[in-house]
């Protein structure tokens, strides 16, 4: 008979605390025994990846390590939508003892996504052991604003990471009257609910401390980090995921990159099917070690990155990542074949004043609009220097600004600062 969760949750942790102190070769050898587990029981039980695997000529038996997977086709989000379940959940698992989850879609597509509830565990430990390798404690009183990730836990009960959460629907005025009524330790938010909050405390000289602040499920960007540091007098870090593999990686005390949890993730940067070199940009390909319900073997998250292969100082040992340009679908594509990062687009637009929220979209090659909420007391230049901030890092193209009154999130609480309506290949 299993073990409730709850019971193996602490011999869980300790092993997953062992794990994150691993060795370079201790981690490939951990990370090559969990593939070939993997693999052999993707071939046998997952329909869509026996066919895969046929197709290109390959068993199990020719994948022993993490070298062997370039053989393996790299998959992409448009090779699971059209599927039904059968064809990519594994046979021998009862979706009774699963939890259903959907990607928030802002890549355009959503997926349903079955997950074990001991890989739902196991993520979350994930989580709170990186919080406590940073300097969080147990007892600390954490607020949350937007992040999906976060849900309720049996753990809140008897006292362990208390949590206060905040819809980023919520007025921010009213988010940072709840912020100070509940005097938190940790604040976790998205980015964007992290820069509303941020420049509304600056512009209203409001007093908050919050010594530490985790951020994740959008890019965060230097400025908003700079914003949070300067506005809640906090020590940020930046975590990343996917709804399809769980947390990926985290940022350490040192500030360099984000290690991967190399126990539960192995990441490949890739570019036209091929994996680059440390240093080198391109897509984020990801294959989830512990995903036995929905496994997910080289598949590409359609974000942009790179690998980093310096030691870090904070002691760690795993792979340091940078998730440098957000998604492929947040990248300008302009009628003379540059690409621009739209992120990079944004940073200029921030610096204008007069600015409480914006989002810019592309609506073709050469046509931009930008829709502004305007703070009060906005200078009437506004429009020029919207429309400048994009010239001057892009070149001559039609700019049109709009004011409004509110800029909408989407269903999963996301804010979409860059819309591309150009089809990228």
């Amino acid at each position: 008979m299993k073990k409730p969760l709850p019971i193996i949750a602490p011999f869980l942790f300790l092993r997953l605390k062992h794990n994150h102190r691993l060795k370079r070769d201790e981690i490939i050898k951990l990370q090559n025994k969990k593939l070939r587990r993997l693999i052999k029981h993707s071939f046998e039980r997952v329909p869509y990846y026996n066919k895969l695997f046929k197709a290109s000529g390959i068993g199990p038996e020719d994948i022993k390590t993490i070298d062997d997977l370039d053989k393996i086709p790299i998959s992409k989000k448009t090779d699971f939508s059209d599927l039904g379940f059968r064809e990519i959940v594994a046979s021998n698992i009862d979706l009774r003892e699963c939890t259903l989850i959907k990607t928030s879609g802002t890549s355009g597509i959503k997926l349903e996504i079955y997950r074990q509830k001991k890989f739902n565990l196991t993520n979350l430990l994930h989580i709170y052991l990186w919080q406590l390798e940073v300097g969080d404690k147990i007892s600390n009183r954490h607020l949350t604003v937007g992040p999906c990730w976060i849900s309720p836990t049996p753990f809140e009960k008897i006292g362990i990471f208390p949590t206060k959460r905040i819809s980023p629907f919520t007025n921010t005025l009213l988010q940072i009257k709840q912020i100070i009524e509940y005097n938190p330790s940790t604040l976790t938010a998205l980015p964007s609910a992290l820069r509303l909050l941020a420049n509304e405390i600056i512009d209203q000289q409001i007093r908050v401390k919050i010594p530490l602040i985790f951020s994740g499920g959008e890019k965060l960007d230097n400025h908003t980090r700079k914003l949070a540091q300067v506005a809640f007098d906090a020590d940020v870090f930046e975590c990343y995921g996917m709804t399809e593999v769980g947390g990926i990686s985290g940022e350490c005390r040192a500030h360099i990159g984000q290690h991967v949890r190399s126990d539960s993730i192995f990441v490949e940067i890739t570019r036209d099917g091929e994996r680059v070199s440390s240093g080198e940009k391109g897509c984020i390909t990801v294959t989830g070690l512990n995903g036995y319900a929905m496994p997910f073997i080289r598949y590409n998250s359609e974000d942009v990155g790179m690998l980093i292969d310096d030691e870090c100082s904070c002691g760690l040992h795993s792979p340091l990542i940078q998730i440098t340009e957000g998604r492929m679908s947040d990248i300008i594509l302009l009628d003379d074949g540059r690409r621009i990062s739209g992120h990079e687009i944004c940073v200029g637009v921030r610096n204008v004043q007069g600015i409480k929220q914006f989002q810019l979209i592309q609506e073709s090659a050469n046509r931009f609009i930008v829709k502004v909420v305007k703070k009060s007391g906005c200078i009437d230049d506004l429009y020029e220097n919207v429309a400048q901030a994009i010239k001057g890092r892009i070149g001559n193209v039609d700019v049109e600004v709009l004011v409004v009154d509110d800029i909408p999130r989407l269903k999963s609480g996301k804010f979409k600062q860059f819309l591309s309506k150009i089809h990228q290949s």
